[in-house]
């Protein structure tokens, strides 16, 4: 069973993808916080596999928050969660150490991403590869 742990601001999307991850075989959302700040105890206790991380949290954002857990737990995998399809975000959060990068606008790729990252593999939403390959 992999752990994951979700960051995001907005309540309602949070407790969605709660629900969504839960209903998904071999994986248990062990944790879920507003905020970064928030977010960084709780996952040094939890050690979750996975971190699905929204790119735009109040206080640290999510690429810095990447950082911050590639030198705190360098074995956990973070999913950065976006509305932001432009390619410097995209470059940005896969140069911070993120292993994948999710568009909020395309929900249905949230099992396959997760699937990926966890198996080592590097995500990105389908819609981002040729943006992505052609520069960034």
């Amino acid at each position: 069973m992999s752990k994951v742990y979700i960051v995001e601001d907005n309540d309602r999307m949070r407790t969605l993808l709660r629900e969504w991850i839960d209903e998904l075989p071999g994986l248990d959302v062990c944790g879920a916080a507003a905020s970064a700040e928030d977010a960084l105890p709780e996952m040094a206790d939890a050690q979750p596999d996975l971190a699905v991380i929204d790119m735009s949290l109040p206080g640290m954002g999510g690429i810095e928050l990447v950082a911050t857990l590639r030198d705190r737990q360098p074995r956990m995998r973070c999913l950065i969660l976006s509305g932001h399809n432009e390619r410097t975000y995209v470059a940005r959060a896969l140069a911070a150490g993120a292993q994948g990068y999710l568009l909020k606008g395309e929900p249905g790729e949230i099992e396959n991403a997760i699937a990926r990252v966890l198996s080592g593999e590097r995500y990105l939403s389908a819609s981002l590869k040729g943006a992505v390959s052609q520069g960034a």
